[in-house]
């Protein structure tokens, strides 16, 4: 295969807002033939397109090409990107609510959008792109984005990170009110901060991680039948599961896995979510 990934995991004192670090080379379009598929997964992150940009599917069908440096919100629906020529991609995944200790304001203007990264972060990123461009290794790269985001950090509510880690945790559905309660906030307020956190509303966000779960659970027991992981995740039948699966995905689960393209498997890996790894 002439498309590459490797996951590394961030410092301990990056810990608590980033997931991991990927990285992603391949010598052309060649290598993506398919392009990608973006689905939801209640996490968003910074891209650092270092090769050539890529391009994204506008919802009339057009296709735009990106800037080389992104961030990417949190989506609600599929997202096709392709790329455009040489594929050299670094990335940093953020837990739910990560991205809001290095972003001001309410992470919900930035729903089902892609946008520019220096439009979130200001100021001038041509030198850390310049010094990806140039480091050697993939642990360099994760000591250059480090150090990145070292200088940016900021308070956030780590309430509403905690809300998000207990969302993602639950195995079963789980009361929004009762948890607003044990914030000692009333409902709006808690959806209202947990929007401005993790960038989506807690019920909302519940339903995307939800979906995503069916995916780390059918991926490692394969032999199951879909029906069985999803009643297993929280659905309550196999039409639930279809419905939200089409909201989200575009397409029905057993094509989304035939089709998968090589970095949607990636992603969708149980052992590449859980430690590092790499393919290639």
């Amino acid at each position: 295969m002439d498309l590459s990934f490797l996951r590394l995991k961030p410092s301990s004192d990056l810990a608590a807002c980033v997931d991991n670090f990927w990285f992603m080379r391949g010598r052309g379009p060649a290598a993506m033939p398919e392009g990608h598929r973006i689905l939801p997964d209640g996490s968003m992150e910074f891209v650092f397109q270092l090769g050539d940009p890529f391009f994204e599917r506008r919802p009339d069908g057009r296709w735009r090409k990106q800037p080389h440096l992104l961030l990417v919100g949190q989506m609600e629906r599929r997202t096709d990107i392709k790329p455009s020529g040489v594929i050299h991609t670094a990335g940093i995944h953020f837990h739910p609510a990560g991205v809001s200790a290095f972003v001001t304001g309410d992470l919900g203007r930035f729903v089902n959008r892609i946008v520019p990264l220096v439009s979130a972060l200001g100021g001038d990123l041509a030198a850390v792109a310049a010094r990806l461009r140039t480091a050697r290794t993939p642990e360099r790269r994760v000591a250059i984005l480090e150090d990145f985001l070292r200088i940016r950090r900021r308070p956030h509510d780590e309430a509403m990170a905690d809300a998000s880690r207990r969302l993602q945790e639950a195995t079963d559905a789980v009361d929004i009110e009762a948890m607003a309660r044990a914030f000692g906030l009333s409902d709006r307020q808690f959806r209202r901060r947990f929007e401005a956190a993790v960038g989506l509303g807690p019920k909302r966000f519940a339903r995307i991680v939800r979906f995503q779960r069916v995916f780390e659970q059918r991926l490692e027991h394969d032999a199951r039948a879909w029906s069985e992981v999803a009643l297993d995740c929280g659905y309550y039948d196999q039409a639930h599961f279809n419905r939200d699966f089409r909201a989200f995905a575009g397409v029905r689960p057993r094509d989304l896995i035939k089709d998968a393209d090589p970095l949607t498997a990636f992603f969708l890996s149980v052992s590449s979510k859980t430690g590092e790894g790499a393919a290639g």
